[in-house]
């Protein structure tokens, strides 16, 4: 193996099975601190991490949705004859079984329609899940007070947020990168993986970028600073 296969990515989308690992670490730790908890300072803890990682994932979805999803649905028509199986989709809630009822005949448009539809929805349920998390922790908060009724309640929670973000994960690494590398050409994948890994609406635009740094090996924060340097000197914004 080369030094350059090594330090770069050879599709600028190729980065979001990094992010997916950082999100996972920060998953990873809230969901043990919640499982340690057990005083209101504790919680307090509890309550700023969590912050941060909904404020991470709402970041990456918003993007995901109006750079990426969004771009790919819009770029070819959608079969009339598929609607069936985008339903059978939405009620299974998993594509696989989806994938398994289609038959060969327009699978492909199909599937890529599940995909982003399964994509969307997730994002969805997440904000929802999310929501209950923040509910529950404002709920142990204002009281002032812990009780292991109430820490099992929060660390429930954690997990079904946890389920459905690696959920998310797989089927955008699955289906939708794949996608991404084979209709977007290396100067849009610049422009989307620039929007995710950098806020330029933030006081800190660096905000995303650093922490995913922080989360990774270093032959993988090797690979994160070459794709900043890419798309740090491609142009603002494809045509």
């Amino acid at each position: 193996m080369t030094a350059e296969s090594i330090t770069k990515l050879e599709h600028p989308i190729d980065v979001m099975p990094l992010m997916h690992k950082a999100f996972r670490a920060l998953s990873d730790r809230t969901e043990a601190m919640a499982a340690k908890a057990s005083t209101i300072e504790d919680v307090a803890e509890l309550d700023e991490a969590f912050g941060f990682w909904v404020k991470q994932i709402i970041h990456h979805a918003a993007v995901e949705d109006e750079a990426m999803t969004a771009r790919l649905q819009n770029s070819g028509p959608v079969r009339d004859n598929e609607t069936e199986h985008v339903e059978l989709s939405e009620k299974a809630g998993d594509l696989r079984k989806f994938i398994a009822l289609g038959n060969a005949a327009g699978l492909e448009e199909s599937v890529r329609e599940a995909a982003f539809t399964l994509d969307e929805e997730h994002h969805k349920e997440l904000e929802g899940r999310f929501h209950e998390v923040e509910e529950a922790l404002k709920e142990v908060l204002g009281e002032n007070k812990v009780t292991v009724r109430t820490i099992r309640h929060i660390h429930s929670r954690l997990i079904g947020v946890r389920i459905l973000e690696l959920d998310h994960f797989e089927n955008e690494e699955a289906f939708v990168c794949p996608l991404v590398r084979d209709e977007i050409d290396e100067a849009g994948q610049l422009y989307l993986v620039r929007r995710l890994l950098i806020d330029d609406t933030s006081e800190d635009p660096r905000w995303v970028i650093d922490w995913v740094h922080s989360e990774l090996d270093p032959a993988e924060q090797t690979q994160l600073e070459d794709l900043e340097a890419r798309f740090q000197s491609a142009v603002a914004q494809p045509a």
